[in-house]
């Protein structure tokens, strides 16, 4: 049985808050903050389970709120290429070891981080074909370790996209992978009633995460939103991997 109000618990409600509130704010990251805090709890599967559902949560309600901002036709294409990498991602969450993919996303994400910083992504990395193979990985990362977003923020904020449409465009796209990674994993009888039950009993300080964030956004200026993105995709990737090892 699920417990409840034990010291675990709401540890775990507060990083649901934090995590939430960085979701609201960049439309992003809240699985990169989620999963290597919850596994300090949970187990590796469970973590990430928890994550894709109230990441979906979150980012159905922040979408709902934003959705005049939504790029329709980006999220169409980005999801897309991620129909593919989603059924690849849910083999691997169900057969292989979650960490050392967790460890493998780091390094990449610290290398891509680099390079977006320093203004070297290839300029022919746009258009429909690029696009779909950044929602493939996108799709595989979602599934099977709950973190779609390295490859898709790298990619769009390369893009130069004001921050108004690329929070909204992010939250559309990963709202959408979220549910078909919920879909395929309840079909393939991984996901529990127990682990559903633990995550709706932290939705409402995922509410409350982001409601604070969504208060903070206007504050924050594009080009500050834009020079921070790569800046803090690669903290967490660090995070990530010091949680993962010690």
């Amino acid at each position: 049985m699920a417990t409840f109000f034990t010291i675990s618990w709401f540890i775990a409600a507060l990083m649901v808050i934090l995590a939430m509130a960085l979701q609201a704010l960049t439309g992003f990251g809240s699985a990169l903050i989620l999963v290597p805090l919850l596994v300090l709890i949970y187990d590796t599967h469970t973590a990430i389970e928890l994550t894709m559902i109230i990441a979906f949560y979150s980012l159905a309600l922040l979408s709902l709120r934003v959705r005049k901002e939504i790029l329709i036709p980006m999220v169409s294409r980005l999801f897309l290429g991620s129909i593919a990498g989603i059924f690849c991602g849910a083999y691997a969450f169900i057969f292989f070891e979650a960490t050392w993919l967790k460890i493998i996303i780091a390094f990449t994400t610290l290398v891509f981080s680099l390079l977006l910083y320093l203004n070297l992504v290839p300029n022919r990395s746009t258009g429909f074909l690029a696009e779909t193979m950044v929602g493939m990985a996108s799709g595989f990362l979602g599934t099977s370790v709950g973190m779609p977003g390295p490859p898709v923020v790298l990619f769009l904020n390369y893009k130069g996209l004001p921050k108004e449409h690329f929070r909204a465009t992010v939250s559309a796209y990963f709202s959408l992978v979220y549910l078909v990674s919920i879909i395929v994993l309840v079909s393939k009888q991984v996901l529990n009633l127990q682990i559903i039950i633990i995550a709706v009993s932290l939705l409402p300080f995922a509410l409350l995460g982001n409601l604070m964030g969504f208060l903070i956004f206007p504050r924050i200026s594009q080009d500050f939103f834009q020079r921070g993105i790569p800046i803090l995709v690669a903290f967490l990737a660090v995070y990530s991997l010091v949680t993962t090892f010690f």
